[in-house]
């Protein structure tokens, strides 16, 4: 890794983590406000966030489940969301044209 280029993969574990840990214990309102700014900011994530960020909150929303808190429900609907804008980006990408194709 280069000294000065982030790691993706090791911010979106990091996130995963942190998220986690705190489903854990429970959600608190520092983290639901972080969590609802995030979803506001999906529109701006390339489709590496939208995938890493929707896997957290999903990871997060299993943990709430497993403890039986109300907080799993909503935690689901936005990972899912994240995890759809993914999918949208993906289905509407255009479709890389060969070299040797000529268009008419």
């Amino acid at each position: 890794m280069s000294v000065g280029i982030p790691d993706v993969g090791q911010t979106a574990l990091l996130l995963e983590r942190r998220l986690v840990e705190i489903a854990s214990v429970g959600m608190d309102n520092q983290t639901s406000a972080e969590v609802a700014q995030l979803v506001a900011d999906a529109p701006k994530l390339t489709l590496a966030g939208l995938i890493a960020c929707g896997r957290a909150l999903h990871a997060a929303a299993a943990v709430c489940y497993a403890r039986g808190d109300d907080d799993a429900e909503i935690l689901h609907d936005l990972a899912q969301q994240l995890i759809g804008r993914a999918f949208d980006q993906v289905a509407l990408a255009e479709e890389p044209v060969p070299a040797e194709a000529v268009r008419h």
